[in-house]
């Protein structure tokens, strides 16, 4: 049985590792080793994971199974990209579940929670950026009923994308 949890600083290890491993497996086709290690040192060390864990506007959502981290998903309260007018914001920011763990509607209970924490906390918008190429994703977010806003770069090393950005209305 796959339960979701908050994470908290015991689990930053776990986590670090977890990061580092769903985001190298999604993106070493489209990207160099150069540019994955650049972001993954940046943004995945234990350090920078510590202080998210400790920020009282970021909260993990973590899944595991069999005490085993296999999925979470990220949410930043009160930061904002883009127009979503005057509503109260929260972004729900990476969202990766483990390959061998996919397609079992761990994504789905993921976002079940985060839509029910941001609803419970009185946010009244959900956004995210999505890589304009990641179909499954879009198609994903677009069931929850996600919808186009407009978008944004995303630096990954030395490369830029463009990022899609979704927006829900809770």
């Amino acid at each position: 049985m796959v339960e979701i949890k908050s994470g908290s600083i015991t689990d930053a290890d776990s986590l670090r590792n977890l990061c580092r491993e769903t985001f190298y497996k999604k993106w070493k086709s489209t990207n160099t080793e150069k540019d994955l290690l650049t972001y993954m040192n940046e943004f995945f060390s234990v350090e920078k994971l510590v202080a998210e864990l400790n920020d009282i506007e970021i909260t993990y959502l973590l899944a595991q199974k069999n005490n085993e981290l296999i999925a979470y998903t990220k949410l930043n309260r009160n930061k904002i990209d883009g127009e979503l007018g005057n509503f109260k914001p929260i972004e729900l920011q990476r969202m990766y579940v483990k390959e061998e763990f996919a397609r079992m509607g761990i994504g789905q209970k993921l976002m079940n929670e985060a839509i029910e924490i941001a609803v419970s906390e009185k946010f009244e918008v959900m956004w995210l950026g999505v890589w304009e190429q990641n179909t499954p994703a879009i198609n994903f977010y677009k069931q929850f009923g996600f919808e186009f806003y407009g978008s944004h770069e995303f630096v990954l090393g030395d490369d830029i994308t463009t990022d899609l950005l979704m927006k829900k209305i809770l």
